[in-house]
């Protein structure tokens, strides 16, 4: 069955390149679990879902009547980042944030992008967030926070941060 499925892939490449139809693979990120960031892993830090940045909303957008923002705050004399899905949020819905760093991040490890997430809302009305990384003013250090309703599945992001 195996081979079936790998010749009928085969196939189907050399079609699509046979007809000028090129098939791409949309960028990954490096990791994308929330495992990956819960309990102190990849320089993130865990806090409570009830946590909110300070008033000034770096990016948000919302679904609906759904809010997405990426939240700024302070931890320990640093300022962080997190993300965090509010408002009319339904069972299944996901909230997640994406980290990026050109190269060397300031905790010494190469990691391009990170998926923090997703998270997902396990009851009507939840608010959730992601575990908070710090931040830098350094212009390839950058956040944005991403989500899905489990009404329709689509993916939206902010803006990078």
């Amino acid at each position: 069955m195996r081979l079936l499925r790998s010749t009928l892939a085969t196939a189907a490449a050399l079609c699509a390149l046979a007809t000028g139809v090129v098939l791409a693979q949309p960028a990954q990120p490096a990791q994308a679990s929330a495992a990956d960031c819960e309990g102190g892993r990849n320089g993130f830090r865990d806090h409570p879902d009830n946590a909110e940045g300070d008033t000034v909303k770096p990016r948000s957008f919302d679904l609906g009547n759904v809010h997405f923002t990426l939240e700024k705050g302070a931890y320990v004399g640093q300022q962080i980042a997190f993300g965090k899905i509010s408002g009319q949020t339904r069972p299944g819905d996901n909230v997640w944030m994406d980290w990026r760093a050109t190269g060397w991040d300031h905790d010494g490890a190469v990691s391009p992008w990170l998926q923090c997430g997703p998270f997902t809302v396990r009851s009507a009305g939840q608010s959730l967030t992601t575990p908070f990384r710090r931040t830098s003013t350094d212009p390839q250090y950058q956040f944005r926070v991403c989500g899905s309703l489990i009404s329709d599945g689509r993916v939206h992001c902010s803006d990078w941060w």
